[in-house]
């Protein structure tokens, strides 16, 4: 056996060890407690309980909660496509069918798994609908009224060969009959859209007939502001519809004790989770929701009758007969007057500790002092070396993980000892997983206790890309070594330079960076930091240059990009690998931001949000009004040219005349822009800014724009 082998199994096993000072302690005389060890568990049993049963409505809730979660979000901005004339409202006819509405749906579809329908009723009566039928297949249906008691419907399905300009599939309609009177506007759904002040409302649940399962449905109205007030701003209503069979099926996964049972119950008694799959009822003939009250489950009929005598607006934890009884109502933010319903045969949990507690009574009385001696020597030898290792978990739990011998750990347990080796291991792990994704983003996985899922929220953040100029070139001239070296120094200077600035350095690129500031910790201050962090990562090119000179390697400049907007940020990505990062508009123009470095020659560029939040503390030059391809809002681009106070009084007269060149130029002044520009000069070599702006400007001149331009210039370079 080998010297390391040796070392790991140095020591007594910790099994045999135990077993042998239990039946010591037993033996030898632990009656003086009995009665103390059989109330201790009783109250240890019932916290257990109430803390088990706790996590489990929590994680209940929760769990139903994120299943519902994309609704919301996916129906606002399908209603913001619709009002942005990205998604056609109709009327429509034969001739040209809702195919763009019917595409749009069909997406929702299969991004979402947990959708089955997803559809538009029209004020006019007209209804257009996508869902997967029971076998799985994606049809679409599409009902307009012939008059106020007939109605045509029209079934379709997916068909490449119908496909229109910018669509993934077509549409065919594979059936078409005039089928009943089917309003929209009559249903309870419609109504209950139309008649809410503002946002969606989730409807109450209903039984779907194609599968004999509870659905439920959120529905939101959609309204435009009409100049006549007279004319109804309300267009329709859009609707998603969920099967809540899922929601079952994760209940019977749940154990609770022996026999205990986890339920999903409304506020009326209806029940829309249950582990069995028992949520349905058939009564002459028809098929409803089984209710709570009189439930063949006689536990949960029990436990809510219990619940609903004591009342349903908070938590209650309580004994129901021979049940004990939780019951946790969904957030009240969330919409869904739901409650989650836990319930578990007090035998499960009480019985075994009963009887154990009698029997331990009467064999602890024999030998109680014996029991306290020998328990005080066992316990003070091993306890001394558990006190280091908690000591160090606790570092670890701080995100200290800093390598510490643990000597003082030593201990004659076998499994002691493999512990401390185990967490010496685990915090040099730490620390390598800490160089693949942000630090931040496993540190607060660390604090706050929690597995990483897939969500995300809203936020207004500050994003930076950051690129080489002319990297390509330089890395054809550069031995392949030498090259590596570079970019690691370059990449973890420049990191560093973000994070020392409470930055989230996200991915590495290539030879680009991004990052972003106020998320995952809260940043009040996240632009100016950004700008901070910004001006600290040219400050460390230039050191880093000093480096590279000295060695005869070639300098390299970076060009960074800062854009302050609201994004999506969160985990991202399959469930069995997740990326934290931010997704959205506002990413995308930091970026394209980055890349017009090079057409004014500047280094550090802004967009408007972010100049208008740091424009107290950072001397800004502005730079021109530019419509970044896929915006049509120009922005106004600004160059950070560094902090207030710390800018010579030059460069700042420089800034002063350029602003004073450019309201000439917006006014429609060109040939005296022209000469402002030409008049202010560079701020630095290779300032292109003023030359640029200065042919723009005579550009302008000779063939003047439109009489509705802005001042704004088109960038076609994402």
């Amino acid at each position: 056996m080998g010297k390391g082998a040796q070392k790991r199994r140095r020591g007594l096993p910790l099994r045999p060890t135990l077993v042998s000072v239990v039946v010591l302690l037993i033996l030898a005389g632990a009656g003086g407690v009995g009665l103390l060890a059989y109330l201790s568990s009783v109250r240890i049993v019932d916290h257990l309980w109430t803390g088990y049963a706790d996590q489990l409505a929590a994680a209940t809730t929760q769990r139903t909660l994120r299943y519902f979660e994309p609704a919301a979000p996916y129906v606002s901005l399908t209603q913001d496509d619709a009002i942005d004339s990205r998604l056609d409202l109709g009327p429509w006819n034969e001739s040209a069918p809702p195919q763009a509405m019917l595409e749009h749906f069909r997406a929702a579809i299969e991004a979402h798994p947990e959708f089955t329908w997803a559809s538009f009723g029209s004020a006019d009566g007209t209804y257009v609908a996508v869902h997967r039928d029971p076998e799985g297949n994606i049809r679409g249906v599409w009902r307009t009224p012939l008059d106020e008691n007939h109605t045509r419907m029209r079934e379709l399905v997916p068909d490449a060969e119908h496909i229109q300009d910018g669509q993934q599939w077509g549409w065919r309609i594979v059936e078409s009959r005039d089928d009943g009177d089917y309003d929209p506007r009559v249903r309870p759904w419609y109504r209950a859209a139309a008649d809410a002040d503002e946002g969606g409302v989730w409807v109450e649940p209903f039984v779907f007939a194609t599968v004999r399962q509870p659905g439920f449905m959120y529905a939101r109205a959609h309204r435009v502001e009409e100049p006549d007030p007279a004319v109804e701003p309300l267009r329709g209503v859009w609707a998603v519809e969920y099967e809540m069979s899922d929601l079952s099926a994760f209940l019977s996964q749940l154990e609770i004790g022996n026999q205990g049972q986890v339920y999903v119950i409304t506020r009326d008694g209806e029940v829309v989770g249950h582990p069995e799959g028992e949520t349905t009822v058939e009564v002459d003939g028809e098929l409803s929701i089984a209710r709570a009250e009189g439930h063949p489950d006689e536990m949960l009929a029990t436990a809510w009758d219990a619940v609903l005598a004591a009342g349903l607006d908070e938590p209650r934890e309580l004994e129901a007969g021979e049940y004990l009884v939780m019951s946790q109502p969904f957030p009240e933010e969330s919409g869904i007057d739901w409650t989650v319903l836990v319930a578990v045969p007090e035998a499960d949990f009480f019985a075994p500790v009963r009887e154990q507690a009698r029997t331990t009574a009467i064999v602890a009385i024999v030998a109680s002092l014996i029991a306290i001696f020998c328990g005080i020597f066992f316990s003070s030898r091993i306890s001394s070396a558990l006190r280091v290792l908690a000591d160090e978990l606790e570092r670890i739990g701080a995100f200290d993980l800093e390598h510490r011998e643990l000597g003082s750990a030593e201990s004659f347990v076998r499994e002691v000892n493999d512990m401390r080796d185990t967490t010496v291991r685990m915090k040099a792990s730490l620390r390598s997983f800490g160089k693949y994704i942000p630090k931040e983003v496993v540190r607060d996985l660390i604090l706050g206790g929690e597995e990483a899922v897939l969500g995300g929220r809203k936020e207004e953040l500050t994003i930076l890309f950051s690129d080489i100029a002319g990297f390509t070139s330089v890395a054809e001239e550069m031995d392949p070594d030498d090259l590596v070296a570079v970019l690691a120094e370059y990449l973890e200077g420049l990191s560093d330079a973000i994070r020392a600035q409470h930055g989230t350095v996200d991915k590495y690129i290539g030879d680009a960076i991004m990052a972003f500031w106020g998320a995952p910790r809260d940043d009040a201050d996240h632009a100016l930091n950004a700008c901070e962090g910004a001006l600290a990562m040219r400050a460390k090119l230039e050191e880093l240059q000093e480096g590279w000179t000295k060695r005869g390697l070639p300098k390299l400049q970076t060009r960074i990009g800062l854009n302050t907007g609201e994004v999506l940020v969160g985990n991202f990505g399959a469930t069995s690998r997740l990326n934290y990062t931010v997704m959205g508009d506002a990413v995308n123009l930091a970026s394209r931001l980055e890349n017009l470095n090079k057409r004014y020659g500047t280094r550090i560029m802004l967009g408007e949000r972010t100049a208008e939040l740091v424009k107290d503390h950072m001397v800004l030059r502005p730079l021109e009004w530019v419509a970044v391809k896929g915006k049509s809002r120009a922005v106004l681009i600004h160059e950070l040219v560094g902090r207030k106070g710390e800018v010579s009084d030059e460069i700042l007269e420089t800034i002063a005349k350029y602003e004073a060149a450019l309201e000439l130029y917006r006014a429609r002044k060109f040939e005296e822009a022209a000469e402002a520009f030409e008049a202010a000069g560079p701020l630095r070599e290779g300032d292109l800014a003023p030359t640029l702006m200065a042919e723009q400007a005579r550009a302008f001149a000779a063939e003047p724009p439109p009489d509705d331009w802005n001042g704004s210039m088109s960038m076609t370079t994402k």
